[in-house]
């Protein structure tokens, strides 16, 4: 259960008495006379003096109202709402003590893990008195497990298997994971990044199931600044951590730095970056993309703009082929070059237009370069090869004219010489 906070914050301030000349009164009163037309929290006969909300992760939301009020109740309603999200307004049942209540089943109307959820209450008396109460918010946390905290002044991580020392792990991998990150571009991200670690792959899918997500090894939500990962403490730990940490922070990162302009970058720069960000390299991307080029089974990159392929063995191809892109794209324009391209796309341009903006050459002839300098690939030699039953079709499609017009001559000739 979590207790709410009213983000408002109230000030007690002092005021002298003084007599004011006779327009500023005049002035005053039409002021006073005019707000009282527009409903507010405390005023016109009732507020709302208590409110709360209670979660069960995966199962329900309860959200509490007390109102108080000389005038009867005829209705409430409340409003909420995740950080980034369309609100939707309830009614509630109210009770004759003042007290409201609405329960919000979350097993069939799904919210995001740890999204911040903000709400306010709306109430109409008996008179046709309305009013609206503060805006309140809670996290909607997995508090299906009992989560420690560790935390700095970024990062802060939670966990719940493992002792302290596995919390000291977690941090310090984040810690470095955020500069790997950084270390590619520079970002400008600002806020807090909460990094969430369950114990088993099995609470993760859970978890991500229950928020209508789709199952990972790990998993950011860059616009609630939230990570999420599958590490069990033990000897394998470390390898987990310095590959899945970094991973997902630079998506963080990145919408940290460029707020909602994030999606509009291409799915291969974003995985990209954060694949190359990681501390311990997978080394079957490398032999992925390695039997691609020889079976010239390579993903266009175009194709990995906005989305990268359901099936799981060419998504792992894409991911290869990002890394490597990307890596080319660093070793050849550095981090000044990348950040320019990020910015082109952040601005609106498209794929192939950004990075010709970014770097003077399209998408399509930067992949070329990539291919023949990165990847040994004759792109000359692929053309042909891509061409030749065409070429061998059109060939023969010709030949048969050609041989019956040389025919055709052949006899000519021999006729005349008969003559």
């Amino acid at each position: 259960m979590l207790n709410t906070k009213d983000t408002k914050e109230h000030k007690d301030k002092s005021a002298s008495i003084r007599v004011l000349p006779r327009p500023i009164v005049i002035l005053l009163g039409l002021a006073i006379m005019f707000g009282m037309a527009r409903p507010v929290s405390g005023q016109a006969g009732g507020e709302v003096v208590e409110a709360r909300a209670e979660h069960r992760f995966g199962d329900e939301v309860q959200f509490f109202a007390r109102i108080q009020s000389p005038i009867p109740i005829q209705n409430a309603f409340v409003t909420f709402r995740t950080t980034d999200g369309p609100a939707q307004t309830q009614p509630m049942s109210v009770n004759a003590d003042g007290t409201a209540g609405y329960r919000y089943d979350a097993r069939l109307n799904l919210l995001p893990p740890f999204a911040r959820i903000v709400y306010w209450f709306d109430v109409t008396l008996s008179d046709g008195t309305r009013f609206t109460s503060g805006q309140f918010d809670f996290i909607y946390s997995d508090n299906r497990f009992a989560w420690q905290t560790l935390a700095d002044s970024a990062l802060r991580v939670h966990w719940y298997e493992g002792d302290a020392a596995f919390g000291s792990a977690v941090l310090d991998a984040a810690r470095r994971g955020r500069e790997s990150a950084r270390a590619l571009v520079p970002l400008n991200a600002a806020g807090t990044v909460d990094v969430y670690v369950y114990a088993t792959p099995a609470d993760l899918q859970s978890a991500l199931e229950l928020g209508g997500q789709v199952w990972v090894q790990g998993h950011a939500s860059p616009a609630l600044g939230v990570v999420m990962l599958s590490v069990k403490p033990g000897p394998e730990q470390s390898l987990a951590l310095e590959s899945q940490a970094p991973h997902e922070l630079t998506h963080v990162l990145l919408y940290q730095s460029l707020g909602p302009n994030y999606n509009r970058l291409p799915v291969w720069l974003t995985e990209g970056m954060a694949t190359n960000a990681e501390l311990i390299p997978n080394p079957d991307l490398e032999t992925t993309l390695a039997a691609a080029v020889d079976s010239n089974s390579l993903l266009p990159l175009s194709e990995l703009c906005a989305a990268f392929p359901p099936d799981t063995g060419r998504a792992f191809l894409a991911y290869a082929e990002s890394k490597s892109f990307v890596r080319f794209l660093l070793d050849n324009y550095g981090t000044t070059g990348l950040s320019a391209l990020i910015s082109a796309y952040a601005d609106g341009m498209d794929c192939e237009q950004g990075a010709r903006k970014a770097l003077n050459y399209s998408l399509s002839d930067l992949e070329v370069r990539w291919r023949e300098s990165t990847l040994g690939e004759n792109r000359s030699g692929v053309v042909a090869t891509n061409l030749f039953p065409y070429i061998l079709v059109l060939g023969l499609v010709l030949l048969v004219p050609v041989w019956g017009a040389v025919n055709r001559l052949i006899e000519r000739r021999r006729n005349a010489r008969r003559q």
